[in-house]
């Protein structure tokens, strides 16, 4: 049940938002092995100026400033997983929006099976309830 937040610094199309939800679940699926159907990526746009790097801000003629935020239930992945999620998706930014900043991050959160959960159940009572 991951949730995952890119923000970047630009206003992108309908298309590049679709493209970027679609890659990044897919990225989830088969690197992170993730169901689909409970996979939620939000984007979030903003306007260059309220992005700095190095103190400067940028503008419009910038490569794009992107972080991603990755939420996952902790312990349910290996740090090979992680290393390859988060090089992929700096690959799929890149392909999805161009140039990129050097300074782009990908974090993944991995939050307690207690502290994390969806449609009324916390990860750690479905996991109880599988065995």
């Amino acid at each position: 049940m991951p949730y995952i937040n890119i923000r970047v610094n630009q206003p992108l199309t309908q298309k590049t938002r679709q493209a970027l939800q679609k890659s990044t679940t897919q990225l989830m699926d088969e690197l992170m092995g993730k169901r689909r159907e409970v996979t939620i990526v939000q984007i979030e746009e903003s306007i260059p100026e309220h992005w700095s790097v190095n103190a400067e801000s940028l503008d419009l003629s910038a490569p794009t400033a992107a972080y991603v935020d990755i939420k996952i239930t902790a312990d349910t992945n290996s740090a090979e997983d992680k290393s390859r999620m988060i090089q992929q998706t700096i690959f799929m930014l890149r392909e999805q929006v161009g140039a990129l900043q050097e300074a782009c991050y990908v974090v993944i959160d991995e939050i307690p099976a207690m502290n994390w959960g969806y449609n009324g159940q916390t990860q750690a009572a479905r996991a109880a309830n599988r065995l």
